[in-house]
């Protein structure tokens, strides 16, 4: 059946110059299956995906990924009557790999309401969630089943903001909206790093004796996920309508978006007060023309997979099936398109560490984009790559191709290290680099069959080889990057590469050579990026060596100095 569309453009005062994006949506990790998912986090190269009725799936972000490992189960204590009710948010700490924090939002019974806990992982290595470990850290009574809101998300703050819709029923029957003694109807900030939690100096209602002093923004009817962008920090938030209107909307410490006053850019009860001073309209809406909708917010790409939509805002309906993308640079919305008229239904969207987009939905399955024209995209990829001098890199392939059709031709530039050679048929680097290397940036190049181009830019380097504690050759790929912050007065993270399993040992020596510190021996798999934490808030003020050693049966050691201030 034909579908007509209108499309009401709250602000669109700038000629459109940004190209249609041409997508498909691709069903991505499709050995895996999830029942209602409704959220996906990630942290570091793992994705976490959380199901509406208690549980939370872990697994690594690789598209033929065959497993996955429950990261928690709160199922005993998770509501999921309503169709609107569950565990329905997932947020990590921003400093979760040393301290273990993760937080959740779920509904619960007797009486109906929200809660978001504080849980940590297991302390036995496995990575799981512990469900004994929860610390309520706030509760909100919610009236009716639907319009609960959940998403929770970090801003670059370091503030949880939390997502509560109105209290549900309809035509905000129970008075919320514009209630700012309640936090239903508001996207909420608080600071958790004190339990079980404090208010940010700078919220809007801080120290008032009438105003939730948690509220962020107010007036939203059911925001149904925001995001924020990883590149300006700009929150979005979709708000699900009532019978007319879906909007996506800016969201700006104090301001108040309207609910039940407007619906979108329309007054909700024209023959009722329309006053509209002081109220923040939608900067995109549509309208429920071709039947009922509801809009499911989403995230701005920055991917690498699809080039031409970085920067845009990537939003679907959860009803209909059709996805948008706009470009709002700021302070106003300066392009939008249609991206896509699909028979999908997207609960949710997610996005990983590299800024590329993922969508959830009801089927169970987990999708992602991919260029049908324009500029061709890539897989991810762990860069820069590190090699030693005299020593064979292991086989190293770079990242394939993403959208186009047919064959695919890569080319590689500048010229590579003496001793390294690049198989453009399977695009792998190979050989024993001869010489040292400073940090160079390379390009590979691709073109498919219809003419259709793509680049990735990454680092490449070849250091000298490291000398061994005993005889023998230097282990190839054992290479320290350094440690941050730097200096630093607090936690201090040493970051290497690690090519092989190993026991791994790291000695803090004052300027004297006085051993002043050391860390516990721990065995770690092969990988990049392999970190270790150093407690530098438990030593004075000053310089010193920290030293590494890697035993794999014949040991490594590289020194580098650090800075600690007060």
């Amino acid at each position: 059946m034909l579908r007509f569309y209108l499309l009401l453009l709250v602000v669109f005062l700038a000629p459109s110059v940004w190209s249609q994006p041409q997508v498909i949506l691709e069903p991505t990790f499709s050995n895996l299956i999830f029942h209602r998912p409704v959220d996906l986090q990630h942290f570091g190269d793992r994705l976490f995906v959380v199901e509406q009725q208690g549980r939370i799936w872990s697994f690594m972000n690789r598209h033929d990924v065959a497993e996955r490992n429950e990261f928690i189960d709160l199922t005993d204590r998770v509501r999921s009557v309503n169709n609107e009710e569950g565990l329905l948010g997932l947020a990590f700490h921003p400093d979760f790999d040393r301290n273990k924090h993760f937080f959740v939002y779920y509904s619960a019974s007797n009486p109906r309401r929200s809660i978001i806990s504080r849980f940590n992982t297991l302390s036995d290595g496995t990575n799981r969630g512990d469900p004994d470990s929860e610390v309520i850290i706030l509760e909100v009574q919610q009236p009716a089943g639907n319009h609960n809101g959940g998403q929770i998300g970090f801003g670059p703050d370091g503030y949880l903001y939390i997502a509560l819709g109105d209290g549900g029923g309809a035509n905000d029957q129970f008075r919320h909206g514009q209630n700012t003694r309640s936090l239903l109807g508001t996207i909420s900030r608080i600071d958790v790093n004190s339990l079980p939690y404090s208010i940010p100096p700078d919220n809007p209602f801080t120290g008032s004796t009438t105003d939730q002093n948690e509220i962020f923004a107010w007036g939203l009817r059911n925001p149904w996920r925001f995001s924020f962008d990883t590149k300006t920090g700009i929150l979005y938030a979709a708000d699900v309508g009532q019978n007319k209107i879906e909007e996506i909307n800016i969201i700006e410490k104090g301001e108040n978006y309207g609910w039940p006053i407007m619906e979108g850019t329309r007054c909700f009860q024209p023959s009722t007060n329309c006053d509209q001073s002081g109220l923040t309209l939608p900067i995109f809406e549509y309208d429920h023309t071709s039947g009922p909708a509801s809009v499911t917010g989403g995230y701005v790409y920055q991917g690498p997979g699809v080039p031409d939509l970085t920067g845009w805002y990537i939003f679907g309906d959860y009803v209909d099936g059709r996805f948008w993308g706009l470009i709002y640079d700021g302070k106003q919305v300066s392009d939008t398109k249609l991206l896509l008229d699909t028979f999908l239904s997207p609960t949710s969207f997610g996005i990983d560490h590299q800024g590329e987009v993922y969508v959830l939905a009801i089927d169970g399955r987990i999708y992602r984009f991919s260029a049908t024209g324009g500029t061709l995209g890539f897989e991810s990829f762990v860069a820069p790559l590190q090699f030693t001098r005299s020593v064979p890199i292991p086989e190293t392939v770079l990242p394939a191709a993403r959208g186009g059709s047919g064959s695919f031709n890569y080319s590689l530039s500048p010229a590579l290290p003496a001793g390294l050679t690049f198989d453009s048929s399977t695009r792998t680097l190979r050989g024993t680099a001869t010489e040292i290397w400073d940090q160079t940036t390379y390009t590979l190049r691709v073109e498919d069959s219809g003419g259709l181009t793509g680049t990735l830019d990454f680092d490449l380097a070849v250091h000298e080889p490291l000398n061994r504690a005993v005889a023998g050759e230097p282990i190839p790929g054992f290479f320290l990057h350094g440690h941050y912050p730097s200096p630093s007065s607090d936690d201090l993270h040493v970051v290497f590469d690690l090519p092989e399993k190993a026991t791994v040992t790291v000695e803090v020596h004052d300027l004297l050579g006085r051993k002043v510190m050391a860390i516990p021996s721990q065995t770690m798999s092969a990988g990049t990026q392999k970190s270790i934490l150093i407690p530098a808030n438990q030593l004075p003020a000053g310089s010193y060596v920290y030293r590494i050693t890697v035993d794999n049966g014949i040991k490594a050691m590289i020194t580098s100095k650090m800075l600690l201030h007060q």
